[in-house]
């Protein structure tokens, strides 16, 4: 029986594996998705981040005893094809549900992951303002006749300050794209409802829907956190930690195997402990690939992307009703040209 040493990346995969930020993991301020939140807080999440460490271990060991004796005058057994094939498509795997990972986690886990950038324009609103009032301060400097009009101006306020005024979506809104959208045509409606009648209902109609896509697209998050995510982390802690041990068996049993047959002459092919562990060795090894075999199963792995597929469609498809049906009530809406011409 031949064996032979397979080759694989252990540093690609550790870099992946390092790519799954935990503490960053679902920072959501949205009902449901935040309820979710906290129950990952609470299992998951801890969960991961040992799965990572222990996994990233389980690689390095797996190398180490895969190496052993690589430099020495020590034969080095071949292991089939097949099994370095599966070990080779195990690691890739492991790549992609990582990223899927962190990808879901840092998308889907927050829930303002397409919320226009407010905090952007809040932080360049704030730091004109401070720039405005510093420039007024050295003004007010240069034309200092007397320490108390140096102290006033230092430590005193400005009467001429301009007070900024921020308005912030209402908490009961999403803070998503079309949260901020629905918020912004409410608060117009409302503004318009004494001069134009048929501009604030429409306005007020555009809300009422746009709200309905926003709470749509928290359900789609939902369903790829609870369905998707859950279920990627929950293979890496259980079924990837099992595939690595038994790899891990594998290559120690070789390392015995080898170590017992560079003892012996090649007379003595039939001594009772080599064959012993050399049934050893073809037992692990086919036990790994049983176990890696169900890892790889193709309809399994397809199922999970058809979860985050679907949640995408239900998303999409919805909001394309939402938004086909308010163009038709809009096109309905009665307006009133002749006071204005």
């Amino acid at each position: 029986m031949s064996f032979k040493f397979p080759s694989f990346n252990l540093q690609s995969i550790q870099e992946s594996l390092a790519k799954v930020d935990l503490e960053n993991f679902t920072k959501s301020t949205g009902k449901t998705v935040q309820n979710y939140s906290e129950l990952l807080k609470e299992s998951l999440q801890p969960l991961t981040e040992k799965t990572t460490q222990l996994i990233n271990g389980q690689l390095q060991q797996v190398q180490q005893l895969a190496s052993t004796h690589s430099n020495s005058n020590i034969e080095i057994s071949e292991l089939p094809a097949d099994y370095v094939n599966l070990e080779n498509n195990c690691d890739l795997l492991l790549k992609l549900f990582t990223d899927l990972i962190q990808f879901t986690n840092d998308t889907y886990g927050k829930v303002s992951y397409d919320y226009p950038p407010g905090n952007y324009a809040l932080t360049k609103l704030r730091d004109a303002q401070v720039g405005s009032a510093i420039g007024n301060k050295f003004n007010q400097l240069k034309n200092v006749s007397s320490p108390q009009e140096l102290e006033k101006i230092l430590l005193g306020g400005n009467e001429h300050d301009e007070q900024v005024n921020i308005q912030t979506t209402s908490s009961k809104l999403p803070k998503t794209l079309f949260g901020q959208l629905s918020s912004i045509t409410s608060k117009h409606a409302e503004d318009l409802k004494n001069s134009n009648d048929s501009l604030s209902f429409t306005l007020l109609t555009i809300s009422s829907t746009y709200l309905e896509i926003a709470n749509s697209r928290l359900e789609q998050d939902d369903k790829i956190m609870n369905q998707l995510n859950e279920q990627l982390v929950l293979i890496l802690n259980e079924e990837f930690i099992k595939v690595n041990e038994l790899r891990k068996k594998v290559y120690s049993i070789r390392l015995e195997f080898d170590l017992i047959r560079s003892k012996l002459s090649n007379d003595d092919e039939e001594n009772e402990e080599l064959i012993s562990k050399e049934d050893e060795l073809v037992g692990a090894t086919e036990l790994a690939v049983n176990e890696m075999k169900k890892l790889l199963k193709p309809s399994k792995n397809i199922n999970l992307l058809k979860i985050f597929i679907e949640a995408q469609r239900n998303y999409f498809e919805l909001s394309y009703k939402k938004l086909d049906s308010l163009l038709d009530n809009l096109n309905k809406v009665e307006v009133n040209d002749d006071d204005f011409e």
